[in-house]
């Protein structure tokens, strides 16, 4: 029998899947063409940017499964982001999507595996300390605000 809490993690995955599954749609198919940019970030920016919260998230959930501390990020999230979109500069976009696609196993695998999904996985420069099921409930929207963002300014 699936327990409340277990029921509440399967739920936040379904929904994460879900938005990364049809982001991920998305950077093969249309947005793979689309010239589309918002702000300074085009499709392959916004691409590196989730490959390195989606691998952040995933290595922190490993650590936080054998016992470490949360990860601590030591710089605000825009310099981080703008650190993530200049470690891809060298890559294809079909090469950080793949790694995406990569990365999402790794996350969900590793996430499955906590022994506490409610206990911090990280804390940010800014204090805030997210979950496990924080970060699933964050993919889901950021992927789907993304998504929605790169279509819109694609047409």
């Amino acid at each position: 029998m699936t327990t409340p809490k277990a029921a509440i993690l399967d739920y936040l995955i379904r929904d994460a899947d879900a938005a990364a599954k049809q982001t991920l749609d998305y950077l093969t198919g249309p947005g793979a063409r689309s010239a589309a940019q918002i702000d300074r970030w085009g499709v392959r920016e916004t691409a590196a940017h989730l490959l390195f919260w989606h691998r952040a998230t995933a290595q922190s959930a490993q650590a936080a499964a054998r016992g470490e501390a949360p990860r601590q990020f030591d710089v605000p999230v825009d310099e981080t982001n703008d650190a993530a979109v200049a470690d891809c500069a060298g890559m294809s976009l079909a090469d950080i999507v793949g790694q995406l696609r990569q990365a999402h196993q790794e996350l969900v695998q590793a996430i499955r595996k906590l022994p506490n999904p409610d206990a911090p996985l990280m804390r940010r420069f800014d204090g805030t300390a997210p979950t496990a099921k924080d970060r699933l409930r964050t993919i889901a929207h950021h992927w789907a605000g993304h998504l929605k963002e790169l279509q819109a300014a694609g047409k």
